[in-house]
Parts: C-alpha cells; structure tokens; sequence
C-alpha cells in the first residue's frame, strides 16, 4: 500500500532492529516519525568468553550501511520528523494521520468534521493559557449548567449528569475529552461582563444559556 500514510512511533527506548527499521523508512520518505530520538544501536554484536578469569564481553562485529545516506544510527539514533514526547507521540501521530484523510478527501461536510476533531485534540495536547482570574469570572450558574473552578481547572455540569473536565481552546472556548462532539463558549456584554454560555456542537447547531448566578 505505497499510497497510504505510515507514521512509526519512536521513544529513546526503540533500538536496534526497530531502529533499522525506523531508519530504513524514513530515509526512503515512507514514513514519518513521531516521537523521541531512538537509542541508537545499529552494529550487531556477539557474546565472547573467557572461562579463565571468569569475564565475558560484548563485541561488534558487524554493521549496518544503508544505501541511501552511506551510514547508520550507530551512537547518534535516529531524529523524528515530529518530536515530542513519547507520551504524546501516539495522539500526535493520530492528529497528523487525520490531517492526511483531510487533505484527500473531496467531501465538505466530512472535512468540516475532521477539522473539528483535529481542533479538539490539538486542544487537547497543547491547552491555551488562560489567567485564573478570568476562570473565576466564568465560574458561575448558568441555568441548568453549572461551572465550577477546583484546583486552578473548570469543571462543566448540566443537572442530573457527570462532571467533566474544560479544557482552554481560547480565551473563552473549552472543549472537552469526554465530549468531543460540543464545546463551550462564554459570552459577554458590552461591559465584560460575562453573560451567558454557547454549547457548540459538531453538527453546527447552538444552543444558549444565560448567566443566572454567581
């Protein structure tokens, strides 16, 4: 399958035949690597002996030369085209692969969606910074939804349902890991002060609650 996109993911920890793997695609521009750089071990080795005073020594004795670049990974391992932490490479890679389905498909309503989740996630990821005085000021009620702040975070409620978590997409949007077909938005008045809530959903429609106390 030439035409479909292959992502490998790396961490400081991939080594030696995963290495070989990893840089063979990536220098045949087959792939793209997300992640840490690898622990670079390219040259095979073998266990030799010596019974008579008791040692044992790992030696070299082969390596790997790729046609490409002439060389190895050996000591330098090998770089990511993305990097990020191991922890995030795999939603990293997601995001990127969405990206890639966005870029061929030819339906608007489709491509719509796949740019409301990569928004979502890249929320996700990496969230916006947001003062924790302008998170007081959205704490409030907000007819039957409630915002509360614990801990430095927003938490979303509507009656009779879980608690989730809001996380910064903007100064004033939050979208949530849990829900990721809605999002919320505040509003204020001409004054600043804070009005009123926006559920935003993934299917375009929106629906109002104003602000009903503090």
């Amino acid at each position: 399958m030439p035409d479909i996109p292959l992502f490998i993911l790396t961490s400081s920890f991939t080594f030696s035949a995963a290495e070989e793997f990893t840089y063979n695609l990536k220098n045949m521009k087959r792939a793209t690597i997300v992640g840490e750089n690898t622990g670079g071990g390219a040259h095979p080795v073998m266990n030799v002996f010596y019974p008579s005073i008791k040692l044992g020594v790992r030696v070299p004795m082969g390596r790997a030369i790729n046609p490409i670049t002439g060389t190895n990974w050996e000591g330098t391992g090998i770089a990511p085209d993305i990097a990020v932490p191991q922890q995030k490479a795999l939603s990293v890679a997601h995001r990127e692969a969405i990206k890639k389905i966005m870029e061929r498909t030819t339906d608007k309503e489709g491509k719509k969606q796949l740019a409301w989740t990569v928004e979502i996630m890249c929320a996700l990821d990496e969230p916006a910074k947001v003062d924790i005085a302008l998170l007081q000021r959205y704490a409030g009620k907000y007819g039957p939804r409630v915002i509360t702040l614990e801990n430095g975070e927003l938490y979303y409620q509507r009656e009779g349902r879980p608690k989730y978590k809001m996380t910064p997409m903007s100064q004033d949007t939050f979208a949530f890991d849990e829900l990721r077909y809605f999002r919320l938005r505040f509003a204020t008045d001409s004054g600043g002060q804070v009005k009123e809530i926006v559920g935003i959903y993934d299917d375009g429609h929106t629906d109002v609650s104003p602000r009903t106390a503090d």
